[in-house]
């Protein structure tokens, strides 16, 4: 039977079906500098495929190599083939494989093992290799570094933290490493990959002193030109290997759109048929909260004890056990987030099931759809649940697109940013701490700017060495803290359980050594709940913010600073209650410098260099228990640590204590006002569009429209009144994001009392109000379509941009033009800024594309609306942004448009 007659039941929700053939392998010779390793191969039951033969071929002429080939196509036996081959031959050379994820070291760690004791029946020989993780304990740690193992696993994080900043512990490692392995390369983008870009960096700098060259075996996932993105992250040449000559199965290709059931019912309908027949699926979810809700609804299914969810944040011996269980065919279904997205060894599985598009686009699903069918001789199902989502439906309304590019499986874009000066300018501080004197010649030009900004911080001086004339960099004032490769910026903020004891603590502790100590204490005995970086702090943990750790309900309180170290403390609620907080900001965008610019169709494209400022004034509490929870921010307001005033979502009041408060419906939350905002400001890279004049006319042409058809009704009269006393902007600071709703229930109110039920002059009405806000919705709807199917282009996570628009830009150079700013929210930047200006173009035509094929009338979540607008999604206009778009591409190219 096939696989794809398992749903057959509900084929009715089923919007498209592709059949990707299945291929078979080509397969090749190689021999070994040692005849036992082609015995291993015969004792393991492998025959290389011919990609893996040409990987080592140029692996054993010295070079480095990347491979680009897909999931379970061997990388990993190419360089665990050389690593056995090599030890035989040279004994006392070592190995250091870094992987992005420690769950991912514990299962390769797992499969080296294997096939090590095998090495070990053929040669009497073993090579010793040990985890050197963050988990890994102190005591674990000394007789590592006390028995100088051969093979080290180890993450990024690690390397930084650990071996880079205590080098002399690992000499013994560094002078004899003979291969870096670094796999899942196609992990280090954005943020995360420009600083791993510099951890590579100091790594070859610290083994350039001690006179060692090893080779580098990066893998990835398949990559549009491979040898030039790892040329430009490790800044070495590479040979490239991307054609895979594995053999694949059969492989379905489905579309779910629900129809007749709503996407939860379907899901577990998906997942019942398919445990019930026997096949092993994976669903993935984008947040761990999803993979949650759906484990709740399966409740009361035969396949709830088949069904387990997985996530990053489970202990490791829970996930081991999840592992193991799903291996053994004991559970046949596990919900998870990114967390399994990665290589890590579960076993055969048959189905992979996506709950949307991933928001990074098909970065994320190229990767699962990769983890089902690894026997050719058994089919695998893929499959996407489409929801309301802008980005599912651009590959709805374009599914020959969305089929060619898993087809092909090529990952276009890698938005990795090497100028990005808060990332470089930190670890330069290491590098120069780590060596001490740095050769002004070692650096690039970039690098040299970065350094001379630390020289006059009088972290470092630059002068001439006496003996060699030639100029150097010398450590004067070293980096006592390191900080996390995960974020731009160098300070850490602590979500810590509010313990009446851990504040005097911490102000007792007299410098950085000690504080450390103590934060890894605090991390250990669990009182810290979750570590957080700057924007998170300002979206989620502001004073009396609800926030959700672990199935656990937190209430946050104060902040307490020491340095560059931030310890927010927080307070236990009744985790039965709904409840949630929403931060409202006001942004600022300034324009610092132009680097590049182009036009199209009258419409100037800048690239550039931004500040960007977030003033955050208050935020929403919405849920079944936000009375509940307005007493406690009543309550923490009176011992002084939320200062500002509480809105009742009723009245529209000041909430005093003793009031009697109660939600009635949804629409209705309660507000909070600090006294004074809290302000984030940052540089970064970002690109904006400078509009033509004349998309001003727009809203008169949206009043006069709507006008006519009220009084082409014979309601002229009636429907002038009422526009006449509506404004958005006089109920916004009151209503937040129920203005709209508002606004709808008002004018059909008014319309009652004229004995007038019509539901078309109701929203006449409604656009003739929006027109009184200017162009600016207009921009403000084109701003949010833009980033929301932004992934198209740069395969990176639609969350790590941020945008806003302009009526009349206050400042120069374009004073008084209307502007739309879409950038990159990691601090410094992360490369998205370019790759954004490069399909700018591309961009605009398919905003316009998606907002005008959206089958909703006033925006919806799939086109414009937002969950993470700073004014709630508020100031919104589809009408109009198509409209200013019809203005802006008249007489366009037709070569734009297609592909």
């Amino acid at each position: 039977m096939s696989i794809f007659e398992a749903l057959r039941d509900i084929k009715g929700e089923i919007a498209h079906v592709s059949v990707f053939p299945p291929k078979e392998g080509e397969y090749g010779e190689f021999k070994f500098k040692n005849s036992e390793i082609n015995l291993l191969l015969e004792e393991l039951g492998f025959k290389l495929y011919r990609h893996q033969v040409e990987a080592l071929e140029r692996l054993y002429s010295g070079m480095n190599v990347v491979v680009t080939t897909p999931t379970a196509s061997g990388k990993s036996e190419i360089f665990r083939l050389a690593i056995f081959d090599d030890y035989l031959s040279n004994p006392s050379h070592r190995y250091l494989l870094v992987y992005p994820t420690r769950a991912l070291i514990n299962n390769q760690f797992e499969k080296f093992s294997l096939e090590n004791l095998a090495f070990l029946r053929l040669t009497n020989r073993f090579v010793d290799a040990r985890i050197l993780t963050g988990d890994v304990t102190w005591e674990e740690r000394r007789r590592i570094i006390r028995e100088k193992p051969s093979l080290i696993f180890t993450t990024p994080d690690m390397l930084h933290y650990s071996i880079l900043r205590r080098w002399k512990d690992y000499d013994w490692l560094l002078k004899n490493l003979r291969y870096l392995v670094v796999d899942e390369l196609h992990i280090y983008r954005g943020v995360f990959g420009t600083n791993a870009a510099y951890l590579f960096r100091r790594l070859f700098l610290r083994l350039k002193r001690l006179g060692v060259k090893p080779q580098i075996i990066a893998l990835s996932a398949t990559l549009r030109e491979p040898g030039k993105f790892a040329g430009s992250f490790f800044r070495k040449r590479f040979e490239a290997i991307s054609e895979a000559t594995n053999p694949f199965p059969r492989r379905f290709l489905v579309l779910f759109e629900p129809k007749n059931l709503n996407d939860r019912q379907l899901l577990r309908l998906a997942v019942e048929r398919l445990t019930q027949k026997g096949i092993k699926t994976l669903v993935f979810f984008d947040s761990r909260r999803g993979t949650e809700k759906l484990m709740r609804f399966l409740l009361d299914s035969p396949a709830f004890s088949r069904t387990s969810t997985y996530k990053g944040t489970l202990p490791k011996n829970i996930r081991w056990e999840i592992e193991r269980d799903f291996k053994e065919g004991r559970l046949l279904a596990l919900l998870t987030t990114n967390a399994l997205e990665l290589g890590i060894d579960i076993g055969d599985l048959d189905a992979v099931l996506n709950y949307g598009i991933p928001p990074d686009g098909l970065f994320s699903l190229i990767q699962r759809f990769g983890r089902a069918g690894r026997k050719a001789e058994r089919e695998a199902l893929n499959g996407i649940i489409l929801r309301r989502n802008g980005l599912d439906y651009y590959y709805r309304e374009h599914t020959e697109e969305l089929v060619e590019k898993l087809e092909r499986g090529v990952i276009e874009y890698m938005p990795v940013n090497l100028r990005n000066r808060e990332v470089a300018k930190k670890h330069m501080h290491y590098l120069l701490t780590e060596l001490g004197v740095v050769g002004w010649e070692e650096l690039d030009g970039f690098e040299r700017e970065v350094m001379e900004e630390l020289v006059l911080e009088r972290k470092g001086s630059l002068g001439k060495n006496p003996l060699t004339g030639k100029l150097e960099v010398r450590l004067l004032k070293p980096a006592f803290s390191y900080s996390s490769l995960r974020t731009a910026g160098d300070e850490s903020y602590y979500l810590v359980v509010d313990e009446p004891w851990i504040k005097p603590s911490l102000i007792g502790k007299s410098g950085i050594p000690e504080l450390l100590r103590f934060i890894n204490w605090l991390r250990v005995k669990g009182y810290i709940i979750e570590e957080a970086d700057k924007p998170e702090y300002y979206r989620s943990l502001l004073p009396g913010m609800a926030y959700f750790s672990r199935g656990e309900l937190y209430m946050v309180k104060e902040r307490h600073t020491i340095g560059k170290f931030h310890f927010v403390f927080a307070e236990r609620m009744n985790r039965l209650w709904d409840v949630e907080t929403f931060a409202s900001k006001r942004e600022e965008v300034e324009i610092l410098e132009s680097r590049d610019e182009k036009t199209y169709l009258g419409v100037e494209i800048h690239l550039g260099r931004l500040r960007v400022k977030h003033s955050y004034w208050g935020y929403a509490v919405k849920g079944r228990d936000t009375a509940n929870y307005v007493g406690e921010l009543l309550r923490l307001r009176d011992e002084g640590i939320l200062r500002g005033e509480i809105y009742s979502p009723v009245s529209g009041e000041r909430v005093e204590a003793g009031e009697d408060f109660s939600i009635l419906n949804w629409e209705k939350f309660a507000r909070v006002e600090f006294e004074k905002p809290f302000e984030m400001e940052f540089e970064t890279d970002g690109i904006w569009l400078v509009f033509p004049n004349g998309v001003r006319e727009v809203p008169h042409e949206e009043f006069h429209e709507f006008f006519r058809a009220a009084v082409d009704k014979g309601a002229g009269d009636v429907v002038f009144s009422i526009y006449e006393r509506l404004s958005r902007r006089e109920l916004f600071p009151e209503l937040l994001g129920s203005t709209t709703y508002h606004l709808k229930k008002a004018i059909m109110e008014a319309l009652h009392r004229f004995g007038i039920q019509d539901e078309e002059l109701a929203f006449a009405v409604k656009k003739m109000v929006d027109s009184k806000d200017g162009v600016g919705s207009g921009l403000h709807a084109i701003e949010h379509s833009m980033i929301k199917i932004a992934p198209i282009f740069t395969y990176i996570d639609s969350r790590e941009l941020g945008g806003y628009s302009y009526a009349s830009f206050p400042g120069p150079p374009h004073a008084g033009k209307p502007l739309v700013f879409i950038y990159d929210a990691n601090e410094g930047g992360s490369g998205l800024a370019g790759i954004l200006f490069e399909n700018a173009e591309k961009l605009m035509e398919k905003s316009y594309e998606h907002l005008k094929g959206c089958g909703c009338r006033d925006g919806c979540p799939v086109c414009t609306l937002s969950p993470k607008c700073g004014t709630f999604n508020e100031f919104l206009d589809k009408w109009m942004a198509i409209r200013v778009w019809e203005r802006v591409l008249d007489d366009r190219p037709r070569n734009i448009t297609e592909g």
